[in-house]
């Protein structure tokens, strides 16, 4: 497994790759992969902080997970809903993760591999939202669950 430096695997589903238009500003594909790796980054590092500072002040958040939905607003409560998930992890390492647009959304895509009170497990969370000056206002994130690892 890799354990450097995040890369984001991002595409456009308009099978464009530039990352600024012609005018200098970035394009969508630039913006979801910067936000997109934010995002993965701080939930990696299990930094709460971090994960808020992705998300609008006002930012709403639905997330379906195994025990039901979720639903949380503001850039802190969102924050603390998804670290919260992550907390009780001893060892938690970012398997895969990709960055893409579809239309006018941001879908971001990734899997951890971890330990929690001994036991290995595997997650893939799927985020689905929409960017503006670079943060996440709205989102609907489906999660897996935490699975057992059956490679072990």
């Amino acid at each position: 497994m890799n354990r450097g430096p995040l890369v984001l695997q991002a595409s456009s589903a308009y099978g464009h790759s530039d990352r600024q238009c012609l005018h200098g500003a970035p394009t969508l594909l630039a913006v979801i992969e910067a936000v997109g790796a934010r995002l993965v980054e701080a939930i990696a590092s299990q930094d709460t902080a971090a994960i808020s500072t992705c998300f609008a002040a006002d930012a709403q958040f639905r997330a379906l997970t195994p025990p039901g939905l979720r639903e949380r607003t503001g850039a802190p409560e969102v924050a603390v809903l998804i670290a919260s998930w992550f907390a009780d992890s001893a060892e938690l390492e970012l398997v895969d993760a990709e960055a893409k647009e579809v239309g006018d959304r941001v879908h971001v895509a990734y899997r951890f591999e971890g330990v929690e009170e001994g036991q290995s497990y595997i997650v893939e969370q799927h985020l689905f939202g929409i960017v503006r000056d670079g943060k996440i206002e709205r989102a609907d994130l489906l999660c897996s669950g935490f699975r057992p690892r059956l490679d072990e």
